[in-house]
């Protein structure tokens, strides 16, 4: 039995049953989160439901670089959701926390689900399908629809081909299965153009971003000592440098790609500050360290070679200094 099989079978029966939706992504959604939002939206709809689907962010705003999604126009804020849901449901969220304002109003609703893949995830809802084998949300978006017996079209397929291509990063992640190819598959039928995708996630970033990227590498600290001698490259973005060169927030996690490029070392990590003056950290790994563990002890989470996590920390120098530290801890290294 694969993890979270007899909670899949209670959503599967929940969803059949009930008319009334809200579904959440998390806090400044990836691709995999807003992708798996919107295809279960939009196959939700299809079927007859109602529903609003959101996620929470200050100020309020679709993504640039998602805008692109089927659906992603119909999303709604987090104040213009649906006062009386039968289910709320949470996707790709691994702790309470990263529904922001939407908590409540899923711990309002009659039934509060989540359905995730993130490891550090300890189960937070009234139903909680997390299963870490899976290598994105979208493939178990993918796996409920199919058990649903509901066919997709090509807006939905699209959808789930972005998340997962966008959490195995392109399918090149160690987290990536046959079952994950076999899936790619099934949404090409449906007539995804995975060029297209392919295209808008990795290769159609703004020239600001562009620019911005280029200074944050060559500024990058390269720590060769780090993470038991496998090293680590920590690039810094600060608010004035998003300013200077007009980059949203959420265009700031594309620039882990370009640090984590980088050949000699096997930790990357970008410190970034938020419109609201706060410091977050996200960080990936080749495979000499176990980023999940290191980032929920830090307070946050994720899988072993990409986490994240929000720094206590006031300045960037000091958010870089715990960060050195932890990874010259020897607890979160792997076996070679």
């Amino acid at each position: 039995m694969r993890p979270g099989d007899e909670a899949r079978t209670a959503l599967v029966d929940a969803v059949q049953r009930a008319g009334r939706f809200v579904l959440v992504a998390h806090v400044h959604p990836d691709p995999d989160a807003l992708g798996s939002v919107l295809a279960l939206a939009l196959a939700l709809r299809s079927a007859g439901r109602e529903v609003d689907a959101t996620f929470d962010a200050e100020p309020f705003a679709v993504p640039r670089g998602l805008a692109w999604l089927p659906g992603a126009d119909t999303v709604v804020a987090p104040a213009a959701v649906m006062a009386d849901p039968d289910v709320v449901i949470a996707l790709d969220c691994a702790a309470p926390d990263r529904l922001g304002r939407l908590l409540g109003v899923a711990e309002r609703a009659p039934l509060f689900a989540v359905v995730d893949h993130h490891r550090s995830n300890t189960g937070f809802a009234d139903l909680n399908w997390v299963d870490p084998d899976s290598p994105a949300t979208g493939q178990l978006v993918a796996e409920l629809l199919a058990e649903l017996g509901w066919a997709w079209d090509r807006d939905v397929a699209t959808n789930l081909y972005a998340a997962i291509s966008s959490d195995t990063g392109s399918f090149r992640f160690a987290s990536t299965t046959p079952a994950t190819h076999d899936w790619a598959g099934r949404l090409h039928e449906a007539g995804v153009d995975h060029a297209d995708v392919a295209r808008r996630l990795y290769a159609d970033r703004p020239l600001s971003v562009v620019r911005l990227a280029a200074e944050v590498v060559s500024a990058a600290v390269h720590e060769p000592a780090a993470a038991g001698g496998s090293g680590a490259l920590i690039g810094v973005v600060s608010q004035t440098d998003r300013q200077r060169h007009d980059v949203a927030y959420d265009e700031v996690e594309s620039l882990i790609t370009d640090l984590a490029a980088a050949g000699g070392v096997d930790v990357a990590a970008i410190v970034k500050q938020d419109d609201q003056g706060g410091w977050k950290v996200s960080t990936r790994s080749k495979g000499a360290i176990d980023l999940g563990r290191l980032c929920s002890d830090l307070g946050g989470g994720g899988h072993v070679q990409a986490a994240g996590y929000t720094a206590p920390e006031q300045d960037p120098v000091s958010v870089v200094a715990a960060l050195r530290d932890a990874l010259a801890r020897p607890e979160y290294r792997r076996p070679t």
